[in-house]
């Protein structure tokens, strides 16, 4: 996944969360167990709803495990380009909100090809905050 996350301690008021979500079902919680266990990362919790996931968070996580499983992917294989897209392009945008603004893009992509249901935060959103915060232009917007 890549998400728009809402950070107000940062500069540019938001970031780009990058993550990677095994689910199955608690009683087979051991398959997730079986996964953390072979590549030393990641969390697992217990949802209430009798699902159990495993997430790995972060760029640096989510580049290393990507690098090792996309010779095999098939079905994410979008997905996972993008994402490392992002990742690679991440230190652009420390000092450019356009820059910034072209990677949410990108997140927008993954979260249109996941099917996602729940996105509130969008490149839209984040391109009318930082037109409010004179962060951009809105001739530099269009």
């Amino acid at each position: 996944m890549a998400q728009i996350v809402s950070r107000p301690d940062y500069i540019f008021k938001y970031q780009i969360r990058l993550s990677i979500s095994f689910i199955q079902k608690t009683k087979r919680k051991h398959f997730l167990i079986k996964i953390q266990n072979e590549i030393k990362k990641g969390n697992i919790r217990e949802r209430s709803d009798e699902i159990s996931e495993l997430t790995l968070v972060g760029w640096q996580d989510v580049n290393w495990f990507l690098l090792q499983i996309k010779p095999f992917l098939r079905i994410k294989e979008k997905q996972a380009n993008l994402v490392l897209k992002i990742i690679e392009q991440l230190p652009l945008t420390k000092k450019s909100p356009e820059k910034f603004l072209e990677l949410c893009q990108l997140a927008d992509q993954v979260a249109n090809l996941n099917d996602s249901k729940m996105r509130t935060l969008t490149t839209q959103v984040v391109r009318e905050r930082f037109q409010d915060l004179k962060l951009i232009g809105i001739e530099k917007s269009l």
